[in-house]
């Protein structure tokens, strides 16, 4: 059975037994298109890769189920958003429902990292509304000998930002699995945070 916590419900103890549920996290890819979003998705629910990938028009979704420290089952709904600048305003409105996401941008398209600037200043005001965990990821770290954005530079946004920072690689599969624990172990930290001190919130699925 699956239970969605309102936010607008009254505060109150809840007891979840997180060893038997299932919590599905519902997570956002952000990027310009031809960033390699797609890629990063299908390396870790297929394990596979292709220089052929078809571009994301509007919206695909895709579940992966992994375990982290903090809640054993965690499936993450990952949301692929299409990069075209036109899409931009449709995929902040599907923040309503996300509990975070990654900020793709390829290390060799400064303009992506630009991208990824803009649409966290058209989307402030409703990220600071709630809360949500963010990774800045550079993607196609296999091509550093290209790259027009340094890790230095790409280290201190994230900082301003208050974001971590991790490079990836979807062609050798540098750090996908890594950066999608990470991302679904701080939600998970934060969820389980929120639930156990009686705080709901609609945006959290648990099945039990």
């Amino acid at each position: 059975m699956g239970q969605a916590w309102q936010r607008t419900a009254p505060r109150r103890a809840v007891s979840v037994n997180w060893e038997k549920s299932v919590c599905q996290f519902r997570v956002i890819l952000v990027g310009e298109s031809r960033v390699g979003k797609t890629s990063l998705v299908l390396r870790l629910t297929e394990d596979k890769f292709s220089v052929n990938v078809r571009e994301t028009i509007g919206v695909d979704y895709y579940a992966h189920m992994l375990e982290t420290p903090p809640i054993p089952r965690v499936k993450l709904q990952v949301c692929d958003t299409a990069g075209q600048k036109e899409h931009r305003t449709m995929t902040q409105s599907y923040l309503q429902v996300m509990l975070g996401g990654l900020l793709v941008f390829d290390i060799t398209n400064r303009h992506s990292l630009d991208y990824i600037r803009n649409w966290l200043d058209e989307a402030s005001n409703l990220i600071d509304q709630c809360k949500y965990v963010f990774i800045l990821v550079g993607h196609k770290s296999d091509l550093s000998a290209e790259r027009t954005v340094s890790i230095e530079e790409a280290e201190k946004f994230a900082e301003d930002m208050g974001l971590r920072y991790i490079e990836t690689s979807a062609k050798d599969n540098t750090n996908i699995q890594e950066v999608f624990h990470l991302l679904a172990e701080s939600i998970a930290e934060m969820v389980k945070s929120e639930i156990n001190g009686g705080i709901t919130e609609t945006r959290i699925v648990i099945f039990t």
